[in-house]
């Protein structure tokens, strides 16, 4: 390349191409991701054993598990679709860093709650931390090399299920050793620990963007959302498989203690959720590369059918070995359903409505984050525990026939 040519280029880039190497950047978001995913997946896998510690009654649990997991989303969802534009307003990195200095203080309440009532204002807060994971695969875009930039992404998406198999395992770990009250205090000085980073070594030039009112902004993102058949069909059907995992996932610890008792419960939870880990890692890379040689639509749906059958075996489980198998089965389907869904709507929505679609990519399982849990609980308290997973797999179908039915829906034009 020339030197007129390496002008152009370097005039082209981004401020932060420029000031933040793209490499120090994907292993920053990575760790911090990483850490996130193994700090917040604690307040759902042991919430029933908070619950335990402060006096609660098995009922009592039942009751209380799916209503406290939808909490944060129930807070946070309406702040959502704002924190993009904010961060074309006043730069991505405040508004990353919002979400771990919220998590911070969240997990600090966690670990010093002796009630419920500041245990759910904790819970309540990890809502305002949502939408931190947009902004980064947004900085990543900038900083990087055309040719590196689905590296970088895939670095970032690949920590989480680390972050999930690490945090199971230590998390039960702490929890069987030093108590629930300890696992939250720990895991604020995590957040703390991936706060000071960030903001010691991600570095950012803000230039500030001339953008509509946020009105206007949400007006369109929703219009493009309900005028494209491909993401109108995808978005319900995204909404309905969530609404399934979300279901049932608040209550897996629920029942593994139910199984294994309340003494082996943490380590029996912190083995399960990082097994599932490491399968939901595996079964990404196996899936993903499987997508482009079979066809992203006909693999969903094979998906979709084998998520909805592996709810079966969680169901009928009486002893931990059959629950920790069936849980890895499935952590090694259902996520990759998600992806391709994304994959879907990034390939066939216009280009020109493909920003403000993917600006709300995640609303239907925002949502189903707070109807599944909030719903689950309804069963759980009148029905036996187990009960929640039958559920989850009818959800599943009914996602599945819709896909089917609506599948020429998913095809641009």
């Amino acid at each position: 390349m020339n030197s007129t040519n390496q002008s152009l280029v370097s005039s082209l880039q981004s401020p932060t191409s420029r000031l933040q190497s793209w490499r120090l950047l994907t292993f920053l978001f990575a760790l911090a991701n990483f850490l996130e995913v193994a700090v917040v997946a604690h307040l759902v896998l042991f919430t029933p054993a908070f619950l335990h510690a402060i006096g609660f009654t098995q009922a009592e649990i039942n009751v209380w598990t799916g209503p406290i997991a939808a909490a944060g989303f129930a807070s946070g969802i309406w702040f959502v679709p704002f924190w993009g534009v904010l961060a074309d307003r006043y730069g991505r990195k405040p508004l990353i860093l919002r979400s771990y200095y919220v998590e911070i203080v969240a997990m600090a309440l966690a670990a010093i709650s002796d009630n419920v009532w500041l245990y759910l204002v904790g819970r309540a807060l990890t809502g305002f931390a949502l939408g931190n994971t947009g902004l980064m695969y947004a900085s990543l875009t900038e900083a990087a090399p055309r040719n590196r930039v689905a590296l970088a992404l895939g670095l970032v998406n690949g920590s989480a299920p680390l972050g999930s198999l690490v945090g199971g395992l230590a998390g039960g770990l702490i929890v069987s050793q030093y108590g629930v009250h300890w696992l939250f205090g720990i895991d604020a000085l995590v957040a703390a620990l991936i706060a000071i980073v960030l903001t010691a070594f991600y570095r950012e030039t803000f230039i500030p963007k001339p953008t509509p009112h946020i009105i206007v902004m949400l007006g369109d993102a929703l219009g493009a959302v309900i005028h494209s058949p491909v993401a109108a069909t995808i978005f319900v059907v995204s909404f309905v498989s969530n609404a399934a995992f979300f279901f049932a996932y608040p209550y897996l610890p629920v029942r593994i203690e139910e199984i294994v008792g309340k003494t082996a419960a943490p380590i029996a939870i912190g083995v399960t959720q990082g097994a599932a880990g490491a399968t939901t890692l595996l079964g990404s890379a196996v899936w993903g590369a499987l997508a482009d040689r079979v066809g992203h639509r006909r693999l969903l749906a094979v998906l979709m059918l084998a998520t909805t059958l592996l709810w079966l075996p969680l169901f009928a489980a009486q002893d931990i070995n059959a629950m920790t198998l069936g849980w890895v089965l499935l952590s090694g389907v259902s996520p990759s359903v998600a992806s391709l869904m994304f994959t879907i709507i990034s390939l066939n929505v216009p280009a020109e409505k493909r920003g403000s679609v993917l600006s709300m990519i995640y609303l239907p399982m925002n949502v189903a984050f707070i109807i599944g849990p909030f719903s689950a609980s309804f069963v759980a308290s009148n029905l036996p525990v187990r009960s929640v997973f039958l559920v989850s797999a009818a959800l599943a179908l009914i996602a599945l026939l819709i896909f089917v039915v609506n599948v020429r829906r998913t095809r641009e034009g």
